[in-house]
């Protein structure tokens, strides 16, 4: 008796939270147009560092009003200060590991970068990858782009937990996930040697309470957000392109 209450309880459970997964994600929204942050930044007669992005939509960014709000451009335009960077994104929204590596990486190494930002992972842990099979397939995807010379830098998984439009325990579920994804980053970095972006030495309360880091559908990140974003990318990485091999 108390095997079955508990059979139909956990039933009910994975039923309540299929319903608050479907409510969330499928709710109408406004739609977002997607940029591409592709470009130059700085003077041609400085040194050029080639770089490549590849990724979801925390790259082509719904909800910002320009390709120049978007994190990735915050850092290409700081670099430019010194440098004249050329900027090449493959990102498409939507996209998990595995359709990174079949849609994105051979037009990256053919690009030649010197830096590769790799940003997924979130859609993946939305999405219900399994967490063996994320792992397998950005094994796969760092240890490719190594093999082209670049330095690759890792995105990491930040605090999904903290979208708007999910709600407990769906979003207490979505959070613990968040953390197992974002340590599979940090293992497959150990192995390769490879730098990951330490997006949750942020503060997580202030993604949860502040609406403005939120793009109107809230689901992806405002302008706000990516400068936020920025910052931390910034911190992680800047030591790393005083050595960054670059042309010219």
């Amino acid at each position: 008796m108390v095997r079955k209450l508990f059979r139909r309880g956990a039933i009910a459970g994975f039923t309540l939270l299929g319903l608050e997964a479907a409510y969330a994600l499928l709710r109408p929204a406004p739609l977002l147009e997607h940029f591409d942050p592709s470009g130059e930044f700085g003077d041609r007669a400085n040194p050029t560092l080639r770089i490549a992005v590849l990724g979801d939509s925390s790259v082509t960014a719904p909800g910002v009003a320009g390709p120049h709000e978007i994190w990735v451009s915050l850092i290409c335009s700081r670099l430019a200060e010194t440098r004249h960077v050329i900027l090449e994104s493959f990102a498409v929204g939507g996209s998990m590991a595995h359709t990174v590596i079949a849609e994105q990486l051979k037009g990256a190494l053919d690009f030649a970068p010197d830096v590769v930002f790799v940003s997924v992972g979130a859609n993946d842990a939305i999405k219900g990858v399994p967490l063996q099979r994320f792992e397998e397939n950005l094994d796969h995807l760092i240890g490719s782009l190594l093999d082209s010379g670049a330095k690759v830098v890792q995105s990491g998984v930040g605090f999904l937990g903290t979208i708007p439009r999910l709600y407990p325990p769906l979003s207490t579920l979505m959070e613990r996930r968040a953390r197992r994804f974002d340590e599979v980053h940090w293992r497959v970095a150990a192995i390769h040697g490879t730098t990951v972006v330490d997006q949750r030495s942020d503060d997580a309360s202030i993604w949860s309470r502040d609406r403005t880091l939120w793009a109107p559908d809230f689901f992806h990140v405002s302008a706000a957000g990516h400068a936020r974003w920025a910052e931390t990318v910034w911190r992680t990485v800047d030591p790393l392109f005083n050595g960054a091999r670059g042309h010219g």
